[in-house]
C-alpha cells in the first residue's frame, strides 16, 4: 500500500506558521507604522495610481454596498471605492495611519467611512460584516489562517487580497551583497492552497505595478540604508558595510522605488 500523500494531507496552516517564525525580518507594530503615517499624507507614500486600477478594475462590486479594508494604510482602497458604495470601514491597527485616511477622506470630501483601530490578532466581534473584504498588501501575519477566517467571517460575497509573490520585498542582487539570500518571507502559494483545502474557488492574477510613489528620487546613502532595513529588519555593522559598498558601486541606479518589490499575486474569492 503506498504511503503517498495527497495535497489534502498537507497542513499548509503549519507550514506557514514554520516560515513565517524563521523570516528574516519581525512582524511590524503599530508603532512603527505610526512613524510611516507622515509620508502617506496627502496621498503621498500610498500605492501608485496604476496599482489602484489595475486592484480595483479586477473587482465585482455588484449589489455591494459594504466594503471592510483590512489594513487599509493610508486607504488607499477603500477610499477609492467609496463613492460606489453605501459605507466603507477601514481596518488598521496604527492610530496615525487612521489619521491619514481621515485626513485623505475630508481633502477628498468623503464622508461615508468609519475607521476602526484593530489588528489582525485582535477580536474581531464587533467588527461589521461587509459584502466585500479587502486586504491589499497587508496579509503579512504569523498566521495566515486564522487571518483569511478572519476575513472569510465578515465578507457575505468576496475577497480581495494582495500578496507577496516573490520571498522577500527588495532585489535579490542586494540581498546577495550583504549574505540576506536566506529563506526571506511566505508567499500568497499558502493562502492558495489553504482556501483550495477548505473548498474555495480562488482565482490568482499578477500585477506587474510599481506599489509605492510614484515619484522616482534618487536615493542618498542613509536613506538607502534605511530603506533596506524597514524592508528586512535591523542590519549588524558588517552588513551594514557591504550595503554601503553596494551603494557606492551601484549609485547611479539607485532610486527610490528599487528596493519595494513591484509584483503581488491578485487573489480572490466568493465566500457564499
Amino acid at each position: 500500500m503506498s504511503n503517498s500523500k495527497t495535497i489534502f494531507d498537507v497542513d499548509f496552516a503549519e507550514l506557514y506558521r514554520n516560515h513565517a517564525a524563521q523570516a528574516i525580518r519581525k512582524p511590524k507594530t503599530s508603532d512603527d507604522w505610526d512613524k510611516k503615517a507622515h509620508n502617506m499624507k496627502s496621498g503621498g507614500g500610498c500605492a501608485g495610481v496604476s496599482y489602484i486600477q489595475d486592484f480595483t478594475s479586477r473587482m465585482d462590486l455588484t449589489n455591494a454596498s459594504t466594503l471592510l479594508d483590512v489594513g487599509c494604510g493610508g486607504g488607499t482602497i477603500g477610499l477609492a471605492l467609496a463613492s460606489g458604495l453605501e459605507k466603507v470601514y477601514e481596518l488598521d491597527y496604527s492610530p496615525k495611519m487612521l489619521e491619514v485616511v481621515k485626513e485623505r477622506a475630508a481633502e477628498q470630501d468623503i464622508e461615508n467611512y468609519e475607521c476602526i483601530l484593530k489588528s489582525w490578532d485582535d477580536n474581531w466581534d464587533d467588527v461589521p460584516e461587509c459584502d466585500i473584504c479587502v486586504s491589499s498588501r497587508s496579509s503579512m501575519v504569523n498566521d495566515i489562517e486564522s487571518a483569511l477566517a478572519k476575513l472569510n467571517s465578515k465578507a457575505k460575497k468576496a475577497v480581495y487580497m494582495t500578496m507577496t509573490v516573490d520571498k522577500d520585498f527588495i532585489s535579490r542582487d542586494i540581498l546577495r551583497a550583504i549574505g540576506r539570500d536566506d529563506i526571506g518571507f511566505p508567499t500568497y502559494i499558502y493562502a492558495m492552497n489553504l482556501l483550495y483545502q477548505q473548498g474555495y474557488r480562488v482565482s490568482v492574477d499578477f500585477l506587474e505595478t510599481q506599489n509605492c510613489s510614484s515619484k522616482v528620487l534618487t536615493l542618498d546613502e542613509p536613506s538607502f540604508i534605511e530603506a533596506v532595513q524597514w524592508s528586512i529588519g535591523t542590519l549588524n555593522e558588517e552588513e551594514i558595510d557591504r550595503l554601503v559598498h553596494y551603494y557606492q558601486k551601484n549609485q547611479s541606479k539607485i532610486y527610490s522605488a528599487q528596493p519595494m518589490q513591484h509584483a503581488w499575486a491578485f487573489i480572490h474569492w466568493k465566500t457564499h
